[in-house]
């Protein structure tokens, strides 16, 4: 018997593989239902990978372990799994969808698999110890104690708990032998010093985004999109993918800050010939229209006092040429310091898990426990956003169920 603990992506692709070849396999999940993250994914779309896939989009103590892991089972084996499961896919600017693009109908194709295959499903039950005893693994939950000769820990982080992780099973594992990398919320919403009020909430700036220190260096990618402003919060895509860079500086207590250009497309003088020219066409016009249609009307107010202009109702006329400059530089280089992150029901992914060094990569073993097997976010193993993360879960579902059975 194998038993996979956690009925997340991860788990389930475990499950299926390991009853393609021929195993006895129950799955035991902590919530009344199976997949709910898979089921959240891309609110509901369903990313499921991408196309521009490696070991660059990932965070790891060890990333050669992400490229061990890919060169097992990537991109192309994972389609062949999803063309055997039924599932049709497009592709969307090397992201890769159902063809629907509803994360449900993937659910549906796992349902039957699990079915077909005879699979065990066990719902509702928290795995809150296990112990390991004459080659015979045995799992605790607050009902009853299941006997398994192999298992597979599929349980997540702690990120999304109301899908299902929650990092319960941390301390069985910790108990056991295995190192815990310290878990952060990846993937979430960004703590600024909070200078904006109500009326900027919902507001939204679009343009390149980057990670500074306090010299203004760049210590992360850039990233481009939608920046919505929800009073001490900043949230969207670009955001997402640069907190899962803030943790190492802000653990360390080093000032870090998020530069946003707004108008990564313009140089500063082109900017200041608009402004320019916008203000000789209508030299009367208050300053506060001058940057209507540039950037979002609810952001000016707080633009406009960052660089220190006070009467907003002052004629654009009145602007010196030193202004003009001082805006344009702004407009490409609006900076914000970061204090924190939301917290972990907001985040997408966990950043840490169990130490991938204690895990064999060509079989997802452990090198601590004999046929105690690893998959999916439960390791030392995040993700950017675009498909990567569940991507990880079908890789590394794939190696565990195909290695345990």
């Amino acid at each position: 018997m194998i038993t996979v603990v956690g009925g997340g992506p991860a788990g389930l692709m475990a499950s299926i593989i390991a009853s393609w070849n021929g195993a006895n396999v129950r799955i035991i999940e902590r919530k009344g239902k199976l997949g709910k993250k898979l089921l959240a994914a891309s609110n509901g779309r369903g990313n499921i990978s991408n196309l521009d896939l490696d070991e660059t989009h990932y965070f790891s103590s060890d990333i050669s372990f992400v490229k061990k892991v890919f060169q097992r089972f990537g991109i192309f084996q994972t389609l062949s799994v999803f063309e055997e499961i039924g599932v049709m896919v497009k592709n969307l600017n090397s992201k890769l969808f159902p063809y629907t693009e509803r994360s449900k109908d993937i659910w549906n194709c796992f349902m039957y698999e699990l079915g077909n295959n005879c699979v065990e499903v066990v719902l509702n039950h928290q795995i809150n110890e296990i112990i390991y005893s004459n080659k015979t693994f045995y799992l605790k939950s607050d009902y009853t104690t299941f006997e398994s000769d192999k298992i597979i820990i599929a349980t997540g982080g702690i990120s999304s708990p109301q899908f299902g992780s929650n990092g319960s099973i941390f301390q069985s594992l910790h108990s056991l032998g295995h190192s815990l990398i310290e878990l952060r919320p990846g993937l979430v919403p960004i703590k600024i010093n909070n200078y904006f009020s109500k009326d900027n909430l919902g507001a939204k700036l679009t343009g390149s985004v980057v990670l500074e220190n306090e010299y203004g260096i760049e210590i992360s990618k850039r990233y481009f999109g939608e920046v919505l402003f929800k009073n001490e919060l900043l949230t969207g895509i670009p955001i997402f993918q640069i907190s899962n860079f803030v943790h190492k500086y802000l653990d360390k207590n080093i000032p870090v800050y998020i530069r946003i250009d707004s108008f990564p497309s313009y140089t500063e003088k082109q900017l200041e010939e608009i402004l320019l020219k916008k203000i000789n066409l209508r030299p009367k016009r208050p300053i506060s229209l001058l940057l209507t249609t540039m950037i979002d009307e609810k952001l000016i107010p707080p633009f406009l006092q960052s660089v220190e202009i006070k009467d907003f109702l002052s004629p654009c006329s009145s602007l010196r040429l030193k202004d003009i400059t001082i805006i344009a530089h702004r407009l490409k280089n609006w900076k914000f310091e970061i204090t924190g992150t939301a917290d972990w029901k907001l985040s997408q992914v966990s950043l840490g898990g169990i130490d991938t060094s204690e895990i064999q990569s060509f079989t997802l073993e452990s090198k601590i426990v004999p046929g105690m097997y690893f998959a999916g976010e439960v390791m030392d193993v995040a993700g950017e956003s675009g498909g990567y993360n569940l991507q990880w879960a079908w890789s590394t579902g794939y190696i565990s169920g195909e290695s345990a059975s």
